[in-house]
């Protein structure tokens, strides 16, 4: 159950973020063939992988197991966080009011 839904929750993430794989390589080092195993679900990445993954694309591991129902995405696929553009904004209208 978790293994089937963990590849395709693990690349709708990719997906959100506006990422490539070739991109995702660059940043964490990980190669390209391998994120698409991982996407196939050939492959699974170990624990230290997956929070890396998780982190980067602003997801829970919960979330790519499909445990949690939520991303820590806004409802328009931007990242969720005190660095993301959303968190810029609120803090923006915050100083405003």
């Amino acid at each position: 159950m978790y293994k089937e839904g963990f590849s395709s929750r693990l690349r709708k993430a990719r997906d959100n973020t506006g990422f490539t794989q070739r991109q995702v390589e660059e940043e964490l080092k990980i190669k390209q063939s391998t994120l698409a195993s991982y996407e196939i679900g050939r492959t699974e990445p170990d624990i230290e992988t997956m929070g890396r993954l998780a982190e980067f694309y602003g997801v829970s591991v919960d979330w790519l197991f499909g445990i949690g129902s939520k991303a820590n995405y806004d409802l328009d696929g931007i990242p969720r966080g005190k660095n993301g553009i959303m968190s810029e904004m609120r803090v923006n209208i915050q100083q405003n009011i």
